[in-house]
């Protein structure tokens, strides 16, 4: 999960608190209908809202988790069990109350839209829900339409799985409704979810024309130890099997001048290792024309967002114009005076992640990294990162987990084929970083745009990605990695 408290920080996901309650029942209520406000189904807003939220949020308030946007303003929920006997004494002791207050409505103090939910849920609910599997837990998730992307609701899930697991839970489920394009489905499949029954359900086609259904769909930690975070993985090693071997994508440098490459260049690596990648963006690549200026490069990076990716934020300029002078190799040999971030003053640092976070706000991508160019930046830009929310960074030889500190050792490996002498090594140099790194459980590949325009290198990628997928690896962005 991603911390702070800074708005420049899209979302991110915290433990529920009783002060939330009112605003989870709203919610609920204002989504009930499709997404839509539940008023001209089922009138009464309380009584919905206490059938699907208070089992959670009043029994089992450790199982539930809120998504909160700017300045703290809740976007969405998500409401689990884990208890059954403590849902179970919940349930006996608001049925009456409950009951009471739907014959009421069915005699006569509701409206005939009501009455007819309430007879729908009496006669066919039950018929029309799907089956569950026994002895799990189970959850719910909702999300205003402004938090409705995926990488909201895999912050919610994530937090949920990781907690289920530390508490030895074996298996979750949700119920979850979809339309005829099944949306809903595949959206849970990318988080490993499996669709176990499916139902029609005709409590809305009086007041839609639309196919609606409700899908069960289930996931089994024991096949998912990397939910247990270092605490738990030698435990989970032994229950469950090995720890998931992960290959972590990213894609450097994105700027207008680069797009159609980098397009290339996911489609290639996850045609051969599937999963996810890390999409490092430059704002104003070189003091040059903004990300913002290119309607193309725009729609590429939302229809990745979109799919699961991860837009992290690299640098601002990508360069050191109006920068001193300072340490020859690493600003010049090393990196061709691309190192924008080192030794640059701490205010300046903040001023430029601060920039490039309100570009990420407007356009409502998820912020949850910041690689700086050339992998170098000082440790004060670390605090800075954190104190704004960030979950992640990385060295040429880490990647640091902003919210605990924790730092995962995996070297990159990353070509340098500017000059034929550096084309030369490259060569050479891959097979023993592939030797020493490519057979870890954690292994990290970062490629630049020309890359594998360059044939030895792209032949070499390819059968790295080829030999890591038939061994069980999949690719996964930083975010991901860092928020499981």
């Amino acid at each position: 999960m991603s911390g702070g408290d800074d708005p420049a920080e899209k979302f991110r996901v915290r433990p529920y608190r009783p002060e939330d309650r009112a605003v989870i029942r709203k919610i609920c209520a204002d989504t009930g209908f499709l997404g839509q406000p539940i008023d001209p189904v089922f009138e009464d807003r309380e009584l919905f809202a206490d059938f699907l939220t208070a089992p959670y949020t009043d029994a089992e308030p450790e199982n539930c988790f809120v998504l909160e946007g700017s300045f703290g303003a809740i976007e969405g929920y998500l409401t689990a069990s884990s208890d059954r006997k403590k849902r179970r004494r919940y349930l006996v002791k608001s049925f009456s109350r409950w009951l009471g207050r739907a014959l009421w409505g069915l005699l006569g103090g509701y409206g005939s839209a009501s009455r007819r939910y309430l007879l729908w849920l009496i006669f066919r609910g039950r018929r029309e829900t799907p089956a569950a599997p026994k002895d799990a837990a189970h959850f719910h998730i909702n999300l205003t339409p402004e938090a409705k992307a995926v990488s909201s609701a895999r912050g919610l899930i994530d937090a949920f799985l990781v907690k289920a697991a530390r508490d030895g839970v074996r298996c979750v489920y949700g119920q979850v409704v979809t339309r005829g394009d099944r949306r809903g489905e595949r959206t849970f499949a990318r988080y490993g979810f499996r669709v176990t029954d499916r139902k029609r359900v005709t409590k809305f086609q009086s007041h839609s024309k639309e196919e609606v259904a409700l899908c069960t769909v289930v996931k089994d930690l024991a096949e998912s130890p990397r939910l247990y975070g270092k605490d738990l993985q030698r435990e989970g090693g032994r229950r469950y099997g090995r720890i998931e071997k992960k290959l972590l994508l990213s894609l450097h440098d994105f700027h207008p001048g680069t797009r159609d490459r980098i397009a290339d260049q996911l489609q290639f690596c996850l045609k051969q290792c599937p999963g996810h990648a890390s999409i490092l963006v430059i704002p104003e690549y070189h003091h040059g024309p903004g990300i913002e200026t290119c309607a193309k490069s725009l729609k590429s990076l939302a229809s990745w967002q979109s799919m699961g990716h991860d837009l992290a934020i690299h640098g601002y300029f990508h360069d050191r114009r109006g920068l001193p002078e300072s340490s020859w190799f690493w600003t010049q040999f090393y990196t061709q005076q691309e190192a924008e971030f080192f030794r640059l003053d701490p205010a300046e640092t903040e001023a430029r992640i601060d920039r490039a976070l309100a570009i990420w706000r407007r356009q409502g991508w998820a912020a949850k990294g910041f690689i700086a160019p050339g992998w170098l930046h000082e440790r004060s830009a670390e605090r800075i990162l954190r104190r704004k929310g960030l979950a992640y960074t990385c060295r040429l030889t880490e990647v640091l987990h902003l919210a605990d500190g924790r730092r995962d050792l995996a070297w990159a490996g990353t070509y340098s084929l500017r000059s034929p002498w550096r084309r030369a090594l490259a060569r050479r140099w891959q097979p023993l970083w592939k030797a020493v790194w490519g057979a870890r459980d954690l292994v990290r590949l970062s490629l630049h745009p020309a890359d594998l325009e360059t044939g030895f290198a792209r032949d070499q990628v390819g059968s790295l990605l080829g030999e890591l997928s038939a061994r069980g690896y999949r690719s996964v962005s930083y975010a991901e990695h860092v928020q499981v």
